[in-house]
């Protein structure tokens, strides 16, 4: 990330609702991520599932942050 989305990021945080409630839940599915991956080594299909579930979510989201991001650098959204 370059300093300028890295200074585009802060201010969407602070400005932007939308923005900020992806960048939430990305971080919430990030760490039940990083819970199941802490609890165990092998998964169970079914759990198998969930981790995808979770990894495509997380990919919806970052797509999302990154379409408002590129909206601010074109100038589409002021902060």
């Amino acid at each position: 990330m370059t300093e300028e989305e890295k200074r585009i990021v802060e201010a969407l945080m602070e400005r932007h609702e939308e923005f900020r409630k992806l960048k939430e839940e990305h971080a919430r599915l990030e760490e039940q991520l990083e819970e199941i991956y802490s609890s165990k080594k092998y998964f169970a299909p079914d759990e198998e599932v969930e981790v995808k579930t979770i990894k495509r979510r997380k990919l919806q989201l970052k797509d999302q942050m990154n379409v408002i991001i590129s909206k601010v650098k074109k100038g589409e959204i002021e902060i």
